[in-house]
């Protein structure tokens, strides 16, 4: 049997909870969000995502639970709103690395090359538009994460990093610290390994500079806290629908000389 320029779309199905995905040799291969309209990439990125978490529907650094509606209980995990009641009980995705980190490196974000009539306009909606490069890596599943509306909101644009002065119960029973003077988040311990392979990879893959001391964090926190079950299979899905792995999870083993 001939496999040669032979494509095989994968389709994931969700039933009773269980995911089930077609494989091609030892390749990751799939219907991914390369294909369409630029503009359209976060959008598919964003129901792709729903799909992979269908039967684990709980918010990145919280642990809250939310339902098929992008509602968020905040009981489960124990949450404290803190401005925003409507949008703390609604669910978003969140980029772990955030767009502005390398967005600022494209014209369009820059300057002002959309135009609308007599609007012309520049940001991510322009990027969005005219640099597939952009739109490709804003859409990257490795790096989007569901959280409550209002903590994606609070947590901003802000680095990670430690904050031993700020007290731990602001946000109620979740784990997190925001400084917003200092522009800094420490996050929840089981959440610090996963972001820091999420950021090595997307620095990697996309040439994203990150600075000494941000390297220097995330590689400690990667070998500090590997990558558990859920990031694993998560990863696994990724692959089978985006077409590539996050090679800081897969390799991990290899990688720390385990």
């Amino acid at each position: 049997m001939k496999f040669l320029s032979l494509r095989i779309s994968c389709r994931l199905l969700v039933s009773h909870s269980l995911l089930f995905c077609c494989f091609f040799a030892s390749n990751c291969i799939a219907e991914s969000i390369t294909t369409g309209s630029k503009s359209n990439y976060f959008g598919q990125a964003k129901r792709l995502a729903k799909i992979i978490h269908a039967d684990r529907r709980i918010t990145f650094y919280c642990g809250c639970h939310y339902d098929k509606h992008n509602k968020v209980d905040l009981r489960t995990c124990g949450y404290l709103i803190q401005q925003d009641k409507r949008r703390a009980r609604r669910l978003e995705w969140e980029h772990i690395v955030p767009v502005s980190l390398w967005g600022n490196h494209f014209s369009c974000w820059k300057e002002a090359v959309c135009c609308k009539r007599t609007h012309c306009y520049r940001g991510r909606a322009c990027c969005r538009k005219v640099d597939r490069s952009f739109a490709k890596m804003e859409a990257d599943l490795h790096n989007i994460v569901p959280e409550i509306g209002e903590l994606n909101a609070l947590r901003s644009n802000y680095r990670f990093g430690i904050l031993p002065h700020i007290r731990a119960s602001r946000f109620g029973a979740c784990e997190i610290k925001i400084d917003p003077k200092m522009r800094r988040v420490e996050p929840p311990p089981h959440t610090r390994g996963f972001i820091a392979r999420a950021y090595l990879y997307m620095s990697e893959r996309y040439n994203i500079s990150l600075s000494e001391s941000q390297a220097r964090l995330f590689i400690s926190w990667n070998k500090q806290y590997p990558p558990q079950p859920w990031e694993i299979e998560r990863n696994k899905r990724i692959c089978n629908m985006q077409g590539n792995d996050n090679p800081y999870i897969t390799q991990y083993q290899d990688k720390n000389g385990e």
